[in-house]
């Protein structure tokens, strides 16, 4: 008796794209801005100030917006690879921040923290992720992943458990009206940027922190609110982007550039089909046909 099948050949590792998943065992919390309504505020005008935001995927962490001046809103001008909705900050006093949940206390040695983002003008300071305030009392906060007022580069500034302050600046510049993915990462020897021009993700800048132990370089462990589009110096908020920040991610370890979010969606790949027919107990395998996997 002769029998056909056609089946797809899932397990030909070789000719299938690997499937991206920005949620993983490693992931503490993850944005996407997908649970409002373009345009709207975080916070809607008669809701009482810091009610309302979006919540992470992963951890269920809410990030809020004070109110319809001073909280971001909620935009379609998505990350090339962003869904449907991103979050926009326009500048001057727009920011979102986090109290409470999963990345309080939160003090690996070995993190990675990414954001894509769309800088409207580049004008000093400008802080894409922060922390309010700093536990060893000094003026500078205790995490910083900035666009520096300097020369324009994008800077990872972090205290660590052990009391050590380490900075580290990229070697691009970027230009406003485009969108960047921009990663931050430390395994506890060293600290580098990583940087997705939309070609996939480039080392920028990497600094070796072996003058403390790997304990020691974890991230200062504190209550202090994360905040996203400002950020702090003695005692006051400052350094706000005017542009829009979409795919928010915290990773517990450092991810390798292949696993962080790319700026792009993953091209098509095509997938072989394949016939299958069996003679008195025999298969023979012919591919008969390509079909394209989005």
């Amino acid at each position: 008796m002769k029998q056909n099948k056609i089946i797809k050949l899932g397990l030909l590792a070789g000719f299938l794209a690997p499937t991206f998943n920005p949620l993983s065992a490693e992931t503490i919390a993850f944005w996407d801005f997908e649970d409002g309504t373009d345009g709207a505020s975080f916070t809607l005008s008669g809701t009482p100030n810091g009610s309302g935001g979006s919540f992470d995927t992963a951890n269920n962490i809410f990030m809020r917006g004070w109110d319809i001046i001073n909280g971001p809103t909620f935009t379609t001008s998505t990350s090339p690879n962003g869904g449907n909705l991103a979050m926009n900050n326009a500048g001057n006093s727009q920011d979102g921040y986090v109290t409470e949940g999963a990345l309080h206390n939160w003090s690996p040695a070995a993190w990675t923290i990414e954001t894509h983002l769309y800088l409207d003008e580049i004008v000093g300071w400008e802080t894409l992720i922060g922390r309010d305030g700093s536990t060893v009392a000094q003026a500078e906060s205790d995490f910083y992943l900035v666009n520096n007022g300097i020369d324009d580069k994008f800077r990872i500034n972090i205290m660590t458990v052990g009391g050590q302050r380490w900075i580290l600046d990229g070697d691009v510049i970027p230009a406003t009206g485009t969108w960047y993915g921009l990663a931050a990462r430390s395994d506890g020897e060293t600290l580098s940027l990583w940087l997705d021009d939309g070609r996939g993700y480039i080392q920028i800048g990497s600094l070796d922190i072996t003058a403390q132990s790997i304990a020691d370089n974890a991230l200062a462990s504190s209550a202090l609110n994360w905040t996203f589009g400002r950020g702090w110096y003695n005692g006051g908020f400052v350094d706000h982007i005017a542009g829009k920040m979409d795919n928010i991610r915290f990773s517990d370890t450092a991810l390798p550039p292949s696993e962080m979010i790319a700026l792009n969606p993953a091209a098509s790949t095509s997938i072989p089909t394949v016939h299958l027919t069996y003679t008195n107990g025999t298969a023979t395998v012919s591919l008969v046909t390509l079909m394209n996997r989005s």
